[in-house]
C-alpha cells in the first residue's frame, strides 16, 4: 500500500495476553506487530494484564477449572519461570510495549488509538479461566476502530452463560477472522456473520524472517539432534522420541525436563525465543504438544510429530485446522489413552514440503490480506469520520500517547 493512501498519524493498537511466560505468546504478538508496522501503520502493544492467565495461583482459577488444571497451570508456570528474565529482554529489545494499563486506561486508550486490533491466540476462551471481556473490546465504542486477527476461542463450544455476552461484542466488529475452522462456526452461530480463517501470524512471516532473530542466539550446536517440547506429560510423546533417539543414534535435546518418561536428556529452561527458534530449525526431529511450536516447525520445514494431551485436547481444534489444511494430519498423534505402537514413526515418510510450501504460500497471502483490508478499511473511515482533531492535536499530526513507555519512539 502506497503511503499516500494512509492517513498521517493513524495510530493502531494490538491487545493481546502476551505477558504469560509463553514464548509463543509473545512470538504470535512480534508477528502482528511487525507486520502491520511493515505496511506503513504506527502500532503499540497494549500491556494490559489479564489476571486469570497471568496468575495461576488464583484461587477463583481453582473453582473455575477443578484441582488437576488448577495445578497444572501453576506447574507450568513454574516450568517457564526460569525463562523470564530472557523472554522480557526479548521483548523490551524488539516490542513497541505501552506502560501497565487498567481498565480504567483501556477506556481512555479508545479514544487516543484510531483502530485496536485484538488478537491472536486464545483470546475469546471463555471456558478455561474468566471471561475478559476486554478482549472483546467492550471499551471500544466506535465499531469502526474494532479490529481482529486470527483471534482463537481455543474450546469447542462456550458455556451457556457467556453466548449472550459473546454475542453482542462480536456482532459489533465490522470484519472477523480466527485460526480455527470451529471458531468460524461459533462465530457463524452466535452472530450469524462469517468469519475468515486464516494463518496465526507466526505462520504469515515466512522463515527467512525469523532466521534474522535465530542470528541473535548465542547456542551453537554442530551435531544433529532430536528436540522436544512437552508441555504436558506425556508418555506417547516421550516413548516416541526415545525411539527415534535410539534408531537414528541422536542425542535428545529438550526445553523442560522430560516427563512422560524418564531420559537422559540436555535441557534449557532458561532459553530465550532466540534460543528455542535455534532449536527448532536446526534440529533433525522434533516431537511436541505445543501449537506454536509444531508450526514453527512445519515454518522451517521440520520432521515433526505432534500429540494430543490432556492440556491441549479442549483447543485441539486448532491444530486440527492447520493441519488439514496442509494435508498433515498424519502428524498428530493419539492421546495418552491410546498407545502409539502400532505406528512404527521410525518408517514414517518424510513431509513433503514443496507441496506444503506451496499451499503455505496461497494462505499466507490469503491471510495478509485480510489483515491489510482491515487496517485500510479502518484508515478510511477514519479519515472520513474525523471530527476529533482537538484530541489529536490538530492537522493529523501524531499525537502523544499518555500510556506509551518513555523508551518508545
Amino acid at each position: 500500500m502506497k503511503e499516500s493512501a494512509k492517513k498521517k498519524g493513524f495510530q493502531t493498537a494490538l491487545l493481546t495476553p502476551f505477558d504469560t511466560g509463553n514464548i509463543g505468546t509473545v512470538l504470535q504478538a512480534y508477528a502482528t506487530q511487525t507486520l502491520i508496522q511493515e505496511n506503513g501503520y504506527q502500532n503499540d502493544l497494549i500491556y494490559f494484564h489479564y489476571d486469570a492467565i497471568q496468575n495461576p495461583f488464583l484461587l477463583s482459577n481453582l473453582k473455575k477449572r477443578g484441582i488437576k488444571k488448577y495445578v497444572g497451570s501453576i506447574a507450568g508456570f513454574l516450568l517457564r519461570y526460569p525463562a523470564q528474565k530472557n523472554l522480557w529482554k526479548f521483548i523490551h529489545r524488539h516490542i513497541r510495549l505501552t506502560n501497565p494499563v487498567s481498565h480504567t486506561d483501556l477506556k481512555k486508550m479508545a479514544e487516543i488509538y484510531d483502530l485496536i486490533v485484538v488478537g491472536s491466540d486464545c483470546v475469546w476462551n471463555g471456558d478455561a479461566f474468566e471471561l475478559e471481556t476486554a478482549y472483546l473490546l467492550d471499551f471500544v465504542n466506535d465499531s469502526n476502530k474494532k479490529g481482529n486477527f486470527a483471534s482463537s476461542f481455543a474450546c469447542d463450544d462456550i458455556p451457556a452463560e457467556q453466548r449472550p455476552v459473546f454475542a453482542k461484542y462480536l456482532s459489533l466488529f465490522p470484519m472477523l477472522s480466527v485460526r480455527e475452522k470451529r471458531g468460524k462456526e461459533l462465530i457463524q452461530a452466535l452472530t450469524g456473520k462469517e468469519a475468515q480463517v486464516v494463518l496465526d501470524p507466526t505462520l504469515t512471516r515466512t522463515s527467512s524472517f525469523w532466521k534474522d532473530i535465530i542470528q541473535e542466539s548465542r547456542l551453537k550446536i554442530e551435531k544433529e539432534y532430536i528436540f522436544v517440547a512437552e508441555y504436558a506429560i506425556s508418555s506417547a510423546l516421550m516413548n516416541d522420541a526415545i525411539k527415534m533417539s535410539k534408531e537414528k543414534n541422536l542425542p535428545i535435546y529438550c526445553l523442560y525436563p522430560p516427563k512422560g518418561r524418564k531420559t537422559i536428556a540436555k535441557t534449557f529452561l532458561r532459553a530465550a525465543p532466540e534460543d528455542v527458534l535455534y532449536l527448532l530449525s536446526h534440529a533433525s526431529y522434533i516431537f511436541t504438544d505445543s501449537y506454536h511450536m509444531m508450526i514453527f516447525s512445519i515454518n522451517f520445514n521440520k520432521e515433526f510429530f505432534a500429540y494430543r494431551t490432556v492440556t491441549n485436547i479442549p483447543a485441539i481444534s486448532k491444530y486440527d485446522s492447520i493441519l488439514e489444511c496442509l494435508n498433515l494430519e498424519n502428524r498428530l498423534f493419539h492421546t495418552e489413552k491410546t498407545s502409539t505402537n502400532e505406528i512404527d514413526i521410525t518408517a514414517m515418510p518424510p513431509i513433503e514440503y514443496g507441496r506444503v510450501n506451496q499451499i503455505l504460500k496461497k494462505e499466507r497471502e490469503r491471510s495478509v490480506q485480510f489483515l491489510l483490508t482491515m487496517l485500510s478499511e479502518a484508515n478510511r473511515k477514519s479519515t472520513k469520520n474525523d471530527n476529533r482533531k482537538s484530541v489529536r492535536g490538530g492537522g493529523g499530526t501524531l499525537r502523544k500517547c499518555p500510556f506509551r513507555a518513555n523508551n518508545l519512539p
